[in-house]
């Protein structure tokens, strides 16, 4: 066993995650970070610093966002995270860090223009603003991974069309290792598929940010009818685990009990919750609606077994009705 458990780290005054000691997540133009919620750059040895600094309860100015989720009084990922890994992987060794989980999402390339995206993590908001020469990505010929390596979480842009991600797939020879893929949902490649279907383990996390005309306005360019297929395609074919991830917004504050009974009728129990704070524009505070969520919100199953997702929601929904 460890010698540093789970009911500790938890309740520490600042900011210990395993992360940095099992974690390796590479963002555009292959900046390295200490994870996707961070938004600093680092190096080897300012990784080396971070973990000493966790190990003695010191803060880390990489960790603010998720501090700042925690002084708000919801669950940030740092708690959710190292709560899953420390559960499922009790035996890690903190004093001997050794890379078992990976982060890719060093491509933009993306067939869609959502409202809370940007040019960095969109080739098709580059395009549209005309600075494909500025946010243009460049992928590697070949990614090292660790043949002791638990988790391979690929997002982009748009995992289906990032080519080096497949040929990565193709060279793992451990095809137990679980494959988690953030995805739109609204595009299927040949490429994509094929490296896919040998492993054992594969979960999309789908990017659902609601239902019908509701998602196809927030997801400029998409269209929840190839998405629904394309979601049936991918449960025939690789039988794979789902959640969803859902950007909580003031274009969707409406949508929400319609979008529940979706998740439920998919069969889907993990959901995951994230207030839009940018661009601010799209904040639920500036809902301008009367907020009416039915009991199929409410008594949804996916609502009542998240416990983060029925925590963003509380908040969201007291806030609205002051």
């Amino acid at each position: 066993m460890s010698d540093i458990q789970l009911k500790d780290v938890l309740v520490r005054e600042h900011s210990f995650c395993v992360l940095p000691f099992i974690h390796k997540h590479i963002d555009l133009n292959n900046e390295q970070k200490v994870c996707c919620i961070s938004n600093d750059q680092i190096d080897e040895r300012r990784l080396a610093e971070i973990r000493t600094l966790m190990m003695n309860n010191q803060p880390v100015q990489e960790c603010a966002n998720c501090l700042k989720q925690e002084q708000l009084k919801t669950f940030s990922e740092r708690q959710l995270i190292t709560r899953e890994w420390m559960r499922k992987y009790p035996d890690i060794d903190f004093h001997n860090p050794q890379e078992l989980s990976y982060d890719l999402r060093y491509s933009n390339l993306c067939n869609l223009r959502c409202q809370t995206c940007n040019a960095k993590s969109s080739s098709e908001w580059a395009r549209y603003l005309g600075e494909e020469d500025v946010y243009k990505t460049v992928e590697p010929k070949s990614i090292s991974i660790s043949p002791h390596a638990k988790r391979i979480y690929l997002a982009g842009g748009e995992p289906f069309m990032i080519k080096s991600f497949s040929r990565m797939l193709e060279s793992i020879e451990n095809k137990d290792c679980e494959i988690v893929i953030n995805t739109n949902a609204t595009i299927l490649t040949d490429h994509m598929m094929s490296a896919l279907e040998p492993f054992t383990d594969v979960c999309f996390v789908l990017s659902i940010d609601g239902t019908g005309e509701t998602i196809e306005r927030i997801r400029t360019l998409c269209s929840w009818d190839m998405i629904n297929t394309n979601i049936d395609v991918l449960r025939d074919k690789l039988n794979p685990n789902f959640m969803v991830n859902t950007v909580v917004q003031k274009d969707n504050v409406d949508n929400m009990p319609e979008l529940v009974k979706w998740i439920d009728d998919q069969g889907i129990d993990i959901w995951h919750t994230t207030i839009c704070t940018n661009p601010e524009e799209y904040h639920y505070r500036h809902y301008d609606g009367t907020i009416n969520w039915s009991d199929d919100l409410w008594n949804g199953n996916c609502f009542k077994k998240s416990i983060q997702a029925k925590n963003t929601l509380k908040k969201v929904y007291d806030d609205l009705c002051v």
